[in-house]
């Protein structure tokens, strides 16, 4: 394990100025490029606009991270040790820590697997939450690991489906509350306390959330349903993004009480995930 931070740099700088302007914050990104050309453009657009919008915002959020920068180590050592003592397995992570520009909050790099980042700037300083979402992000490479070490072609994968992601986010969740458990539901999906009325409208809307899904899945798949079910920016379907997430929990879990947890965390190995998914959407 490997923990990485950036934010003393970037405090430094803002407390160094008696305003924090833009080209202080590219001063900020210019000196790491290897974090940030990992955050931009694929979790997080980089233009003058959402950065000029990045440095307005800081001051309301800068004691937060001023917290987070000393909380959030200490958690993402503590769970990953409660990884390693469930699973066995010493990931090795490269975490790194950081302050963007209001994009993701927190992402695992495909390219290698292994390498986790979060952006304190959109996290709440909360314990409980810090945990579920570290939890969440260590659950994306042990979901990998455990599909590696059965010989897993990775090659095969179609990582840009909405099949895949669904299945992948609902094994992160579900694996986020077997590591950090008996919380209010509603963390495990938003991180934070407001997410009740999300979980209330999935609940409410079940069977319309599935069967919408599947109308999307069957009329093909592409970047504007990626973004309206998985991402921050999406939501105009029920009014309530990231819908994904928690369908895709509900599928997990339907997973496991049919073929128990170890082979439902490698069903896409051998099987043929998208298929199984559908006609579970179908039900």
């Amino acid at each position: 394990m490997r923990i990485k931070t950036i934010i003393p740099d970037f405090l430094a700088l803002y407390d160094s100025k008696t305003k924090f302007e833009l080209h202080d914050l590219e001063t900020y990104i210019n000196r790491h490029p290897e974090v940030f050309d990992q955050y931009f453009p694929n979790h997080c657009p980089k233009t003058e606009e959402r950065l000029q919008t990045a440095t307005d915002t800081y001051p309301g959020k800068l004691n937060d991270i001023r917290t987070m920068s000393e909380k959030l180590p200490r958690i993402i050592e503590e769970i990953d040790g409660v990884y390693t003592e469930v699973f066995n397995n010493d990931l090795a992570i490269n975490y790194t820590i950081l302050v963007g520009t209001f994009g993701s909050n927190a992402f695992v790099t495909r390219e290698i697997k292994g390498d986790i980042y979060f952006a304190t700037e959109k996290l709440s300083p909360v314990t409980e939450h810090l945990k579920v979402i570290v939890a969440h992000e260590i659950g994306h490479v042990t979901h990998f690991s455990l599909a590696d070490r059965q010989g897993m072609d990775w090659k095969t994968v179609d990582w840009i489906h909405g099949l895949t992601t669904l299945y992948t986010e609902g094994v992160a969740t579900y694996l986020s509350r077997k590591i950090v458990p008996v919380l209010n539901q509603s963390v495990y999906f938003t991180y934070d306390d407001d997410g009740d009325s999300w979980v209330n409208c999935f609940e409410g809307n079940k069977r319309e959330v599935k069967q919408r899904f599947l109308q999307d899945v069957l009329s093909g798949w592409d970047t504007v349903k990626e973004k309206e079910w998985f991402r921050l920016s999406g939501g105009s379907y029920f009014g309530y993004n990231r819908l994904g997430y928690l369908l895709g929990t509900k599928y997990v879990e339907h997973l496991v009480e049919r073929v128990g947890e170890e082979e439902a965390f490698t069903f896409w190995n051998g099987n043929d995930m998208k298929a199984d998914i559908v006609a579970w959407l179908k039900k």
